[in-house]
């Protein structure tokens, strides 16, 4: 599915409480929101051009923001890839330096970003899912709550908008339980979409052949095997109800600032915690490394100042945290491995790295450029190599083409920089390596197939 691309030429956005004339009184700190989705993604928003899913109250929001295209999680090492994700997230930091699984370990010298709001003044809640979040960073905010699901989280930051506008400026973050499975939301909008009425992926496949090293971890045992398009088009439907619950409470937070006057002077990010297979491959999680799976995710600014537009650069979420001090003129902590976005933002830079290197636990590890990607599969001896130019869904694997073997040896050498770069010190080729080849029936008997609400 080719995205349409909805945001054109730039214009200054115009955000006029917070833009002064020279000479003015210099405006307050500027608020800041992040709005983070579970699962959600890197097309899933109208505004991103998705030809289904209606998310309205984002796209108005963001439809004078700055896109990046092309922007990952770092990796994960465990199966719920949002845990690692929300760490990187609050501290700046690889997850092979910051902890494993949930269990953060602290730098002595690296504030996280809970820490560097409140040292600077802000009034600060994080209301979201608990479980998968790194507790122990997130008490440092002012609140820390669990609505139990968007209308709930909303009405904790809409509450908390009423009593602090005005005092401090506010950092609100919603860190979301939609669009995760069971993917929740009221009939209102499961009605909005039908399974008869649901496109499949371009890339569909009843089961991936080969064993990526995470054939039955929770995600993919939500449907059994083969996958259907039956099944797959009632997992979309539900998947896009979510969505579109989880944008109408984002809708309030929004009317809740424009309500106490402090909209205008507020930055904005909207993003997916980590991305997901919906049949792609067929597959259905995020512990995969495909552009439709585990790591790339949607990552829009908007705000004073920021011109509408989108890039193409590489980014990693976890920029989010110097991003966003940057944008609103706080000192960025020294020692994080994340870097500023806000000189692609401004049109300073077109990039702030040549590639962009991805990882899920011991069995995957991904390495791209502007046009080519290497997937490495060290358990299986496997190495897939893509021009995404040419094919953006990853249709078409050039690795067996003999022409290749020079980029691929190119790629497996950045991939190992890239690696130390990170602290990663898994092995790309084992000792004795598994078989490849993967089918359903190599798992019936041994594991129980769910049935989730999709169907």
């Amino acid at each position: 599915m080719k995205l349409t691309l909805f945001i054109l030429t730039a214009t200054l956005v115009a955000w006029p409480a917070a833009l002064l004339a020279a000479g003015e009184e210099k405006p307050a700190k500027p608020n800041l929101v992040f709005l983070l989705a579970d699962d959600l993604r890197p097309d899933c928003l109208g505004m991103l051009g998705h030809p289904i899913v209606k998310t309205p109250n984002i796209d108005a929001l963001l439809a004078r923001g700055f896109v990046f295209r092309n922007a990952y999680v770092l990796g994960a090492n465990v199966g719920a890839v949002c845990t690692p994700s929300r760490t990187m997230i609050m501290t700046g930091r690889s997850y092979f330096k910051s902890g494993i699984e949930k269990k953060f370990i602290a730098s002595p010298t690296i504030p996280t970003l809970a820490q560097t709001m409140k040292a600077s003044g802000y009034a600060s809640i994080r209301s979201g899912k608990f479980g998968n979040n790194p507790s122990d960073l997130d008490v440092v905010f002012d609140q820390h709550l669990d609505g139990k699901n968007a209308k709930g989280n909303a009405d904790n930051i809409v509450k908390f908008v009423q009593d602090n506008a005005g005092q401090k400026p506010l950092f609100l973050y919603m860190a979301s339980h939609e669009p995760h499975d069971p993917q929740e939301a009221t009939d209102q909008f499961y009605a909005m979409y039908k399974p008869e009425n649901m496109t499949m992926p371009v890339n569909f496949l009843p089961y991936q052949p080969f064993d990526n090293g995470e054939m039955m971890v929770r995600d993919e045992k939500t449907l059994p095997f083969p996958r259907t398009k039956d099944s797959v088009a009632g997992k979309l439907a539900r998947y896009y109800a979510s969505t579109s619950y989880w944008d109408a409470q984002v809708g309030r937070i929004i009317a809740a600032l424009k309500k106490a006057g402090q909209f205008e002077n507020t930055f904005f990010v909207v993003a997916g915690d980590n991305g997901l297979s919906l049949g792609e491959h067929g597959l259905l999680g995020k512990q995969n490394l495909y552009e439709f799976g585990g790591m790339h995710v949607p990552l829009i600014f908007a705000g004073p100042g920021i011109k509408k537009g989108e890039t193409q650069a590489l980014a990693y979420l976890y920029e989010v945290y110097p991003t966003l001090c940057e944008l609103a003129g706080l000192p960025v902590p020294d020692g994080m491995d994340a870097k500023s976005l806000a000189p692609v933002i401004k049109g300073q830079q077109p990039k702030i790295r040549d590639c962009l290197f991805t990882a899920y636990r011991e069995c995957q590890r991904s390495i791209r450029d502007d046009r080519w990607k290497l997937i490495r599969y060290p358990l299986i001896d496997k190495t897939q190599l893509f021009d995404l130019q040419m094919d953006p869904h990853e249709m078409n694997d050039l690795s067996a083409e003999a022409r290749q073997a020079g980029k691929i040896a190119e790629l497996m050498a950045l991939l190992k920089t890239e690696m130390a770069r990170y602290g990663d010190t898994a092995p790309l080729t084992v000792e004795h390596p598994k078989p490849a080849e993967w089918k359903p029936a190599a798992v019936t008997g041994k594991s129980k197939q769910t049935r989730d609400k999709a169907q």
